[in-house]
Order: structure tokens, then C-alpha cells, then sequence
């Protein structure tokens, strides 16, 4: 075995054999008692949730436009590239507008010119004093104002080739339509001035990238963050798992029958395009892991409520193993701090031990852990591989097996289990008897 992993183990476990000595002659282990070996192996921590998958984004194309739509250019399902032709509207009205615009445009950059040469003519008129200062300065008003008619009339025709622009709606990005809510023939009003901002025609996203939104328990969510890897599989592709990592830890709650979860997002690649939205997942995350490393079955360790437990197994004074294990304080306060700074939320903390056979004896030890998956933890100190230790109830079960002996007790057995004795009836007197 180790005999430097905890300070002062070698002295610690001399009091104790001492102290079962005292107690006693040597004894074997209850037989009814199981024991485990220290084994070498891989131990790995993951976490399991389920959820649906989601595009990472998912746009929705509108119409600015009004009018019938004459034409579509895609389905749902179809694949469309950045620029694409999705839905035309009928043109012939924004086209009226634009040339209405382009007839005002016309108008005024004449008024605008016929302004500036009467400008031109006043300021000589002036100069040979024809016309007095105000009539001069009305010609210059004259000019400003038809100069800002002629920027309206460019401005008005300018929107009104946006507007004619707006009846072809055309794809924002590559991807996919997801939905088609309008059909050809059919007549739409897009007042784009309203909160709605326009009619909706079409939603689409890049399913190259989608995302798996999944469902944490709050008690594992300590063991995620981000770029924590995870293997995403689907139904409808079984046997074969998709690679991911955690994206982000959506911080709001949801509580479902009375569970706490937290949405966790991770990015899963998608390049051909298998997965969908909608499709339900299985999520593993994979927290930690350690090869070749120190295990033992976690019901093998032991806490500080469990001492007047064992104590009564091993036939030992609880005071005593208490001052005993009081000589290992040091050691016990050193591993629980290195546990929990190797294991994170995945450990068990520090401040565990277990009871070793040595020699035929029963001897508590002080254990450093590292990681657990719940059912073998990481052995970081304190044993060596081959080490038997006891399985033995903890504190918790012996109060429970103590409450139902004393409920047996006092009720005479338990129900339906527990035979009563049967007693005999007095039989009447016979007639010599009496």
C-alpha cells in the first residue's frame, strides 16, 4: 500500500490496530459483509439529456410590396442561393409610380433652371438699378425653393424604384425553405409603416449549422459549460452519432412536473444536411474522463456521520475511533481540499474513508477521490491496487434497519410475516370434574 499519500497514515493506523486489539482477539470479517478490491481501469463522467434540434438562425423573408404574386420561385424544402428569385409581385403599379417620379424629376429641374436664369437676369437689373433689393432677394427664394422641389422629386423617384425593386423578393443568404405561407394568385397588403414590418411569405435557414437545444437536470448542470464536448444520435439514424459542444447554459430555469432543468445549446455540424429541425435527440456529454486509473464501487467510502455506524460493526468504542480518526485531521482536511480541486463538481469532496483489511484486521483509512460516475470513484490516494475494504451499510441504512427493529418490537413482529402464537381456548369442565 501507499504509505506517503496522507501525512501521518502509519501512525494513525498503528492506534488503530491497537485499538481493535484492545477490544478484543483478532476477528475475521462479518461474512455478511461483501468486500471490494482496488482495480485499475477507466473511469468516465458524462451527462445524459434529450431535446430537439434547431436551426442556429432562422430568417423570415417578407414583402414590403403590395399586390398579387405572379410568380414563386421556390418550395419548401428547396435549397436557394444568396440573390435567388423567391416571390414576384405584381409590377405595374410601382412602375406607374416611377414614372410619375420621373415626370417630377423633369419638372422641376426645368423650374429650377428657368429660376436661376430669371436670377441671372435680376442681379443685372439691379446693377443698373431696374428693380430694388426685395424683388432681387424674391428671385433668390425663388431659386432655393424650386432647387428643393427638384432634391423632393429625385428623392420621391428614387423610393419609388425601391418600391418597384420590392416586388422581387429575393433570398437574404444560402439555405433552406423551411415554410411557404402565400401561393401564387394570391393578393397581399404590406403596410411597411405597422409593427409587423411587412407580410410574411417565407422562413428559410442554413442547415449546414443547426443546433440541438436539450434539457439539463439542475443537478448535473454544474458539470457543463461551454465547449464541453458532446455526441449527439437521432432516431432516425441509429448506430450513428453526430459530434457537438456545448454552445452556452441558457441562465433562466424551466421548471416541467416539477423538475428544474436548464436549456443547454450545443453546435453540431451538419454538413450533409441529415439532421432537420424538429428531430428529437439523445445528448451525451462526455465531462471527464481517466484512463488507467486507481477505482473502487462508491459504496466502499465512508463519511464522518458514519463513525458511530462502523464503530458498532467493528465492535469498537465510537469515542475512541473518533479520537483515532481525530490523529488523521490533518490528512483528512488535506485530501478533502486536493478532491475537490481535482473532481469540481463531478467529485465527491474530500474528507471520505474506508475500512481496509490489513492482516486480518479491520482498519479505517483516510482516501483521496478524484472523479466519479456515481458508482466507481477515482482512487487518488491512501490505497494501492489490490486493497480490500469492506462494503459496509452506512449510517443512514443502520437507522433505518434500527427503526424497523424497534417498530418490530413493539408491534410483535411485522404483519403477514411474523407468525403469532396461537393460544387455546379453556375447554368447559367435564361432568366428573365437576
Amino acid at each position: 500500500m501507499q504509505q506517503s499519500e496522507i501525512p501521518a497514515r502509519g501512525a494513525w493506523a498503528a492506534v488503530l490496530l491497537a485499538l481493535v486489539a484492545g477490544c478484543g482477539a483478532p476477528k475475521a470479517p462479518a461474512p455478511n459483509y461483501e468486500t471490494a478490491v482496488v482495480t485499475r481501469g477507466d473511469l468516465a463522467v458524462t451527462v445524459e439529456a434529450s431535446g430537439v434540434i434547431e436551426p442556429v438562425a432562422t430568417v423570415e423573408v417578407k414583402s414590403k410590396a403590395s399586390g398579387e404574386i405572379l410568380e414563386l420561385g421556390a418550395e419548401t424544402g428547396d435549397g436557394v442561393k444568396s440573390g435567388q428569385l423567391l416571390v414576384r409581385i405584381d409590377p405595374r403599379t410601382p412602375q406607374n409610380r416611377v414614372d410619375q417620379a420621373q415626370a417630377e424629376v423633369n419638372a422641376s429641374s426645368q423650374r429650377l433652371a428657368t429660376a436661376q436664369t430669371q436670377l441671372a437676369r435680376g442681379e443685372q437689373l439691379r446693377e443698373n438699378a431696374w428693380i430694388n433689393q426685395s424683388e432681387l432677394e424674391a428671385l433668390e427664394l425663388e431659386v432655393a425653393n424650386t432647387r428643393a422641389q427638384a432634391v423632393a422629386a429625385r428623392v420621391e423617384l428614387e423610393n419609388a424604384r425601391i418600391a418597384r425593386e420590392d416586388t422581387e423578393v429575393r433570398a437574404p443568404a444560402d439555405g433552406t425553405i423551411l415554410t411557404r405561407l402565400v401561393e401564387r394568385g394570391q393578393v397581399i397588403s404590406s403596410p411597411t409603416q405597422d409593427v409587423g414590418g411587412g407580410t410574411l411569405l417565407l422562413t428559410m435557414a442554413d442547415l449546414t449549422r443547426v443546433r440541438a437545444r436539450v434539457r439539463v437536470d439542475e443537478t448535473d448542470i454544474g458539470k457543463l459549460a461551454a465547449g464541453v464536448p458532446a455526441r449527439i444520435q437521432v432516431a432516425a439514424y441509429p448506430g450513428r452519432a453526430f459530434g457537438g459542444a456545448v454552445e452556452k447554459i441558457e441562465p433562466q430555469a424551466v421548471v416541467d412536473q416539477n423538475v428544474t432543468m436548464f436549456a443547454v445549446l450545443i453546435n453540431v455540424t451538419n454538413e450533409d444536411g441529415l439532421l432537420r429541425p424538429g428531430m428529437n435527440v439523445d445528448a451525451v456529454f462526455d465531462v471527464a474522463r481517466r484512463d488507467a486509473v486507481l477505482t473502487l464501487p462508491v459504496m466502499a467510502l465512508r463519511a464522518a456521520r458514519d463513525i458511530d455506524a462502523t464503530a458498532g460493526i467493528l465492535g469498537i468504542d465510537a469515542a475512541e475511533l473518533r479520537a483515532a480518526m481525530g490523529s488523521a485531521e490533518a490528512g483528512i482536511r488535506e485530501s478533502s481540499r486536493a478532491s475537490s480541486e481535482r473532481g469540481g463538481a463531478f467529485s465527491l469532496g474530500g474528507g471520505l474513508w474506508v475500512v481496509a483489511l490489513e492482516g486480518g484486521r479491520e482498519v479505517p483509512i483516510p482516501v483521496e477521490t478524484g472523479i466519479t460516475d456515481l458508482d466507481r470513484v477515482e482512487i487518488t490516494g491512501g490505497l494501492a491496487e489490490g486493497d480490500s475494504v469492506l462494503l459496509l451499510p452506512t449510517a443512514s441504512l443502520v437507522e433505518v434497519q434500527q427503526q424497523i427493529q424497534d417498530f418490530t418490537s413493539r408491534r410483535g413482529g411485522i404483519p403477514g410475516l411474523t407468525p403469532r402464537p396461537t393460544t387455546t381456548a379453556p375447554q368447559a369442565p367435564t361432568a366428573r370434574e365437576r
